[in-house]
């Protein structure tokens, strides 16, 4: 088991889902009926397929689903609980759900990777802006393919030092998105964050856990390199502005966490940048 979490919720009509995949498989105990209780749950992401539970679990259902980004969460009507990452994004999953005896309130979700399924003509197919006309026909291009341990999220963390830029940024100045648990386990061997104001780059429809381009202003340098040394992995420097001594450049970065005003991120390592440059080779547009 990599990492747990225990979570409640209140239940009604006696129906479970998972948030954060392709699709969204609900779960419901049929031998039960209690329609509407505080479920304790527990939620387990492990590196491969698990033993079976203690007798004192009945199974309620095994499957397989594909996630998003690797962070899921349980659901229940009009609330879900809290992010939790069961590892890397595009992967397919295995789950088994079983609920305890005598008390069945008890539930217990444990996931794990299968193998990877990204495919740019499903996963990464751009939108239309309103408008314009549909994308262009795809290219085929090779797609690249992973193990799970190749990932952040399936890696063992690094002792953290406090000088880390991120955390002494945010112990400097309250109130900017801090390191969490999730962010923490996607950036296992703590390389250098750094943060993307709101105003600045729409991700509001990316997730957690995902990779994706950014675009930013960067003062201009006599090496080319951002003062910063971050948005390295696949930068392109797009526009330069002589006059005002900026450039207009991109990289591939991977979203660690959010709040109201700003967007953690770091480089993409050359796996999860793969996915992004397939992408683009595929949808030139």
């Amino acid at each position: 088991m990599i990492r747990h979490l225990d979570e409640e919720l209140y239940v009604q009509y006696g129906g479970l889902c998972v948030y954060g995949g392709t699709d969204c498989p609900v779960f419901r105990d049929d031998e039960s009926e209690a329609l509407h209780y505080t479920a304790t749950l527990r939620l387990e992401a492990w590196d491969a397929e698990p033993p079976a539970p203690a007798s004192s679990w009945r199974p309620i259902e095994q499957l397989t689903f594909t996630a998003d980004t690797g962070v899921i969460q349980m659901g229940v009507m009009d609330d879900s609980g809290r992010d939790f990452l069961i590892g890397p994004p595009f992967f397919e999953y295995g789950l088994t759900v079983h609920v305890n005896e005598p008390d069945i309130t008890r539930w217990s979700f444990r996931f794990w990777p299968t193998r990877d399924v990204f495919d740019p003509l499903v996963h990464m197919k751009p939108g239309a802006p309103i408008g314009s006309a549909p994308p262009q026909e795809p290219c085929r291009v090779p797609v690249p393919v992973t193990t799970a341990g190749q990932w952040a999220a399936m890696r063992p963390e690094k002792p953290r030092i406090a000088t880390n830029g991120a955390q002494l940024m945010a112990m400097l100045l309250p109130g900017l998105v801090s390191a969490t648990p999730i962010s923490c386990a996607l950036n296992p061997d703590d390389v250098p964050t750094f943060r993307i104001p709101h105003e600045e780059h729409d991700l509001s429809d990316k997730g957690t856990g995902g990779t994706y381009r950014m675009w930013r202003w960067e003062r201009a340098t006599s090496d080319g390199n951002p003062e910063d040394g971050n948005l390295l992995t696949g930068r392109i420097v797009h526009l330069r502005d002589p006059r005002g001594r900026r450039v207009f450049a991109s990289g591939i970065v991977t979203l660690l966490d959010r709040d109201d005003r700003h967007y953690l991120v770091r480089d993409a390592e050359p796996h999860e940048a793969a996915r992004v440059l397939c992408s683009e080779a595929t949808w030139p547009d």
